[in-house]
């Protein structure tokens, strides 16, 4: 497990720009997906998609889908963004269910 999680990081290492501009864009559609009348800001949808990021990254390591990502190169970035998606929307649902009104 800590091999997966050091090699997502390596990932967004390699990918910086393109790991945060996912991660904000993912962090923002997930937190209006989930809470669409509340208000957010910049830093609330970068820490949700970045952690869903990661949680979506390592989902993919886990199951294995590293080698159909790499036969699928030109796909790379929808992947990624889906994977942020999914991980961030699943974080944000939870972080609406548990906050207080």
């Amino acid at each position: 497990m800590k091999e997966m999680a050091q090699e997502v990081l390596e990932y967004f290492r390699e990918n910086l720009v393109a790991a945060l501009v996912i991660a904000l864009f993912a962090g923002f559609a997930a937190s209006k997906t989930v809470a669409h009348g509340e208000k957010g800001n910049f830093v609330l949808y970068l820490i949700v998609g970045l952690l869903g990021s990661f949680l979506g990254q390592y989902a993919m390591l886990y199951f294995g889908l590293k080698e159909t990502m790499e036969e699928l190169a030109a796909f790379r970035l929808f992947f990624d963004f889906l994977a942020a998606y999914i991980g961030s929307f699943i974080l944000a649902a939870l972080i609406h269910f548990i906050k207080p009104n």
